[in-house]
């Protein structure tokens, strides 16, 4: 079994294939987008409307495409949250940052914090989700 990114609303698999498909909303634009399942690979396909408008250090919106839901996490408002489901089936958080060009990415389990990413050095990530 691969990994399996899902809403953390309606638990609807967002990577039926390859790429994790969200919508994204940038400046009253709205499109797709594609992300990397590999934590830290920061590339991405997006709607040409929204990819223009992007400008770096501001925020996009980011919602589940199934159920249309906000996907800003909880802990952090700069950030997006997905859940992971891995092969050994344990549910994780996933949380990167939604800042167009800030490259930061957290995998949260029980016991553990892992990070990707250039920008992670100036996060704290025990604040932003109470680990």
């Amino acid at each position: 079994m691969k990994n399996v990114y899902a809403c953390p609303h309606c638990e609807a698999v967002l990577n039926p294939s390859v790429k994790i498909l969200l919508k994204v909303g940038y400046k009253g634009k709205q499109g797709m987008i594609l992300l990397s399942p590999q934590p830290g690979n920061f590339k991405f396909i997006c709607d040409r409307t929204v990819a223009d408008a992007l400008q770096d250090g501001k925020a996009a919106t980011f919602a589940c495409p199934v159920c249309g839901q906000d996907l800003q996490s909880p802990q952090n408002k700069e950030f997006v949250r997905l859940h992971l489901v891995g092969p050994d089936r344990k549910i994780r958080k996933v949380e990167f940052s939604r800042v167009f060009g800030q490259h930061a990415t957290f995998v949260v389990d029980e016991d553990e914090i892992t990070s990707y990413g250039e920008d992670v050095s100036g996060s704290d990530p025990t604040n932003f989700f109470g680990v």
